[in-house]
């Protein structure tokens, strides 16, 4: 029959996509936006015109810099720059030190929190030098942030020439009024209150800052990497063959470490032996392990033996078996997921899975027994706990409601990403998976839910397409929790229920409520919907009906041809006139 999951979601889910998922995959790889591009500074010469100063101004550093604020951070008059980077390190301090005679003045404003912001943001500013015939007039304006993601001193910093011992101030607030000011001096800082029009110095803080300038240190390479998980994704579940003959399946309710090895790897040999050497405290502790070998996934003509003989001679005393190319692929997977940049695997690595079957720890290069050891209940506990242990440095969690709001929305987003992945690979087992936790940390997001149910749908399609038809109700009524005016999937659900040769199954009554109120929804013209509702009025032995019903599709597809269709409501047709009943015993096309 012509009733089909409605592809429109997936086809608009994967246009929307497509341009992020590509960026994101970019970004995966290690791409970066600028290059290490070095930083730019251009001097404004006075004449309409800057020049290039990036090199003479010591700022041309090849950072990938993002964010940079501008403030008097050490109180001497003149503005330092604090610099994100994409690269390390991730934040400089540039202290401005030029030794000159230059005067300024320093400008906080308040507004009156009634006509204009507290903040006075959107004010302007005009400085004119007292007396001083020629000098031009500087102008700023008060604003909550400039350039990317960045936000400076509220103070507005006005540098003068040396000899500019007073100026005139001009403030037009963000409401309209003007306060003017005249032979104010300079090298000073001041507050200007909007509801008294009140000028006041402002007292310069005491404390010395001892700052000495350093080179950034780079730390050495390293050949060992632990990444303990914040977001818990599901491991795959491994199926291998014991020596009595017994089909085993890793994990199996407790911490299960999957090691990569090879041959001809000598950290790979004595991370094993290491391992060996502690089988007590490992079982103590109730870890589980198996060592996977890799040699033959790059050389088919390794000999067996060689790879048994190393196992023998450490005495190693857990599960080994060889990995398969299908195995490495879904720890690769997992990997990336996990991290975001997306190296191939190293040898060894190992991945430590909890007794839920989460990723709880990947470990690049040899790993220590006693960190193992360690890290066996790191997914225990809250998300909060998580990323705490997971910090490089000590630290604290902020508990204020926001920030814990912001955090859930995050971890949302990113199962919201995996979900998406895995809906464009096909994959409605793990799209579900990821779209359902990222459901029920953020339940109010509409575009989670519409993907969630279209996961669904998708996985019932899979499903009664192999006659899974138990399943496929499951998902299809899972879905309409989630986006209950979907057409294609009320009339696919209808349609199982009058049409299914399993008698479990099938309920005609129910398939004719909704198949009438869906034929009511859609205005008694949809020939896919007058299908299934004649199909549920001939299951209730309304044959008659079913007749007419079906006859009114058959009109509807003069103005819109469809001769696949046509031909099974036709079909159908002359079982109603000999009053029969239709039952699906194939899968939906």
């Amino acid at each position: 029959m012509s009733q089909t999951i409605d592809s429109e979601g997936a086809d608009s889910a994967q246009n929307n996509t497509n341009s992020q998922r590509q960026l994101s995959e970019m970004m995966d790889a290690g791409r970066s936006f600028s290059g290490n591009e070095r930083n730019c500074c251009f001097l404004n010469v006075g004449n309409g015109t800057f020049a290039d100063i990036s090199g003479i101004s010591g700022l041309d550093y090849p950072d990938d810099g993002r964010a940079i604020a501008t403030t008097d951070w050490d109180n001497d008059g003149d503005l330092d720059l604090w610099i994100s980077n994409r690269n390390g390190p991730r934040l400089r301090l540039m202290r401005n030190d030029n030794d000159n005679e230059n005067r300024f003045i320093s400008l906080l404003l308040k507004g009156n929190g009634v006509s204009s912001n507290k903040d006075a943001i959107g004010a302007r500013i005009e400085i004119k030098p007292n007396g001083k015939k020629g000098n031009p007039t500087l102008i700023q304006t008060v604003r909550a942030g400039q350039g990317f993601l960045s936000q400076s001193s509220k103070c507005v910093h006005f540098g003068l020439g040396p000899s500019t011992d007073t100026i005139n101030i001009q403030i037009r607030w963000p409401d309209g009024s003007i306060d003017s000011f005249e032979k104010i001096s300079t090298n000073k800082r001041y507050l200007i209150e909007q509801k008294n029009s009140k000028l006041t110095e402002l007292r310069s803080r005491n404390e010395a800052i001892k700052l000495s300038p350093s080179a950034a240190q780079r730390n050495k390479p390293q050949s060992t990497a632990r990444t303990p998980a914040i977001t818990l994704f599901k491991a795959p579940n491994f199926t291998f063959q014991t020596k009595d003959g017994k089909r085993k399946i890793l994990p199996q309710g407790k911490p299960l470490l999957i090691n990569l090895w090879a041959t001809w790897c000598a950290p790979c040999i004595k991370e094993l032996a290491d391992l060996s050497h502690h089988e007590e405290l490992l079982r103590e502790s109730g870890i589980d392990v198996i060592a996977l070998n890799v040699d033959q996934l790059s050389n088919a003509t390794i000999d067996p033996e060689k790879i048994s003989g190393v196992l023998k001679k450490i005495k190693f005393p857990f599960l080994a078996r060889n990995a398969t190319g299908p195995m490495i692929n879904l720890l690769q997977r997992l990997h990336d997921q996990l991290i975001g940049l997306n190296e191939p695997l190293p040898i060894p690595s190992s991945f430590l899975i909890d007794p839920n079957g989460n990723l709880s720890v990947i470990y690049k290069g040899p790993l220590e027994v006693n960190q193992l050891i360690a890290d066996k209940d790191h997914s225990v506990g809250t998300l909060n706990e998580r990323i705490l242990r997971s910090a490089q440095i000590k630290g604290t969690i902020i508990k204020h409601p926001k920030s814990m709001q912001r955090s859930m929305a995050h971890e949302a987003s990113i199962h919201s990403r995996h979900g998406r992945n895995w809906l464009m690979a096909g994959n409605m087992e793990g799209s579900i998976y990821h779209y359902s936790i990222a459901h029920g940390l953020n339940p109010k997001s509409q575009r989670i839910s519409s993907n969630l149910a279209l996961s669904h749908f998708n996985m019932a399609a899979q499903l009664n397409s192999k006659t899974n038809q138990i399943a496929a109700l499951f998902h299809y009524r899972a879905g309409l929790k989630y986006e209950p005016k979907n057409q294609a999937a009320r009339n696919n659900l209808a349609w199982i229920l009058a049409t299914s040769p399993e008698e479990q199954i099938r309920n005609p009554k129910k398939a004719l409520e909704m198949a009438n109120q869906l034929n009511q929804d859609t205005g008694n013209k949809i020939p896919q919907v007058l299908d299934t509702l004649a199909a549920s009025q001939a299951a209730n032995g309304e044959f008659q009906m079913a007749v007419n019903t079906l006859k009114n599709a058959i009109s509807f597809l003069k103005v819109t041809p469809d001769a696949k269709l046509l031909k099974s409501l036709q079909y159908r047709l002359s079982l109603y006139n000999e009053q029969k009943t239709y039952t699906d015993k194939g899968s939906q096309s």
